[in-house]
């Protein structure tokens, strides 16, 4: 749900909730409007929940109130100990939702007279419910959210995000000669915050049901490719970090040795590794069409041709390699062709299953 809609659609809410418990003299209407506002959920599904929630928190509270209240009477011991009471019990049954609310609703009752302990305790109710059955009616009917375009929007936009942010990784680690290498924090916090939001989103999915009905086995199916590409997203990103992680020991070692000169055998080394983004670009973007658009796209095999490729330029570099500066320097070429043959033989095969999925279906 856009965060623009859910206040005004909380503020409607109350609005109404006030005048229905001001035209019924429904008192202390303000109660009314606190559970209006508490039940106001991100999603149809958690306002559902949160409702039974907090019937079933005011229901005990007050049932424990007039229990109580009729017991010992309503004064400030009376008071303490039915919010000991409400809380252990809440804790117990895993009631946390509205657990405030059942508490001022206890002692609400306890704080009238016993004569008036029952219609307080009616009144109390008929406010909350009011505040509660007003707030799933406005959350139903105005602007219901809806997040599976959402969801698919954000999907494309943090792929592609992960994608540019593991080949400026490669990128970087390719350019680096004697100067410090750039890492872009901002573009870094983006993808991990891209990858957060869509996690949550796809929870809120998930809840709402509007993928995963009963009998709707083509969307449980979709839903776990897209589950798929999420954690592609992530090991995408995480693998991104690794690279870069590599830059400043990689420079360090450089600057520490006088900063020689790259030989030609290593470039043609660093050449191949950064070529090896073009076919992680190009099938991501097939993944997209695939996955996000529902439209075919060719599969692509997995070949070794460019582990082949990068095993014979490291064989033509090797007579070089002595010492632990040169040593140093294949163990990082090799995590970082390591990381780019993962990216694209995992995305390849994805494409595969994504592609199998559409063709079904």
């Amino acid at each position: 749900m856009i965060k623009g809609a859910r206040i005004i659609k909380t503020g409607i809410a109350v609005t109404i909730t006030m005048f229905i418990c001001k035209a019924l003299k429904l008192e202390p209407a303000f109660f009314g409007a606190i559970s209006a506002v508490i039940n106001m959920q991100p999603s149809i599904f958690l306002t559902f929940k949160t409702a039974v929630d907090q019937f079933l928190v005011h229901i005990l509270g007050v049932t424990a109130a007039l229990i109580l209240g009729y017991l010992i009477g309503g004064n400030p011991l009376s008071m303490g100990i039915i919010t000991i009471i409400i809380i252990t019990l809440y804790i117990k049954l895993n009631l946390q939702n509205g657990i405030t609310m059942g508490i001022v609703a206890a002692v609400f009752v306890l704080s009238s007279s016993s004569e008036q302990f029952l219609p307080h305790a009616l009144t109390r109710t008929a406010v909350i419910f009011t505040g509660l059955g007003t707030a799933m009616f406005v959350n139903i009917v105005l602007w219901p959210p809806r997040y599976r375009q959402q969801f698919k929007e954000r999907l494309a936009e943090s792929n592609h995000e992960a994608v540019r942010y593991f080949c400026r990784a490669v990128q970087e680690f390719v350019q680096l000669e004697n100067e410090e290498p750039h890492l872009n924090q901002r573009q870094r916090d983006r993808v991990h915050k891209q990858n957060d939001e869509l996690r949550v989103l796809s929870k809120l999915l998930w809840r709402e049901g509007e993928l995963l009905t009963p009998g709707s086995s083509e969307q449980f199916e979709w839903f776990s490719i897209a589950e798929k590409f999420m954690d592609y997203n992530e090991a995408l990103t995480e693998k991104a970090d690794r690279i870069y992680d590599l830059l400043p020991v990689r420079l360090d070692r450089r600057l520490k040795s006088g900063a020689q000169p790259i030989s030609n055998e290593f470039k043609a080394i660093l050449e191949i590794l950064e070529s090896g983004c073009a076919a992680i670009t190009r099938v991501n973007a097939k993944l997209r069409t695939v996955i996000i658009e529902d439209i075919s796209a060719e599969t692509e095999e997995i070949s070794e041709d460019y582990w082949e490729r990068l095993t014979k330029a490291i064989e033509q570099w090797q007579p070089k390699l002595t010492g632990s500066y040169y040593l140093h320097a294949l163990i990082e070429v090799a995590v970082t062709a390591n990381e780019i043959r993962w990216a694209s033989r995992k995305a390849k095969k994805l494409l595969y299953e994504a592609q199998q999925e559409t063709a079904r279906n």
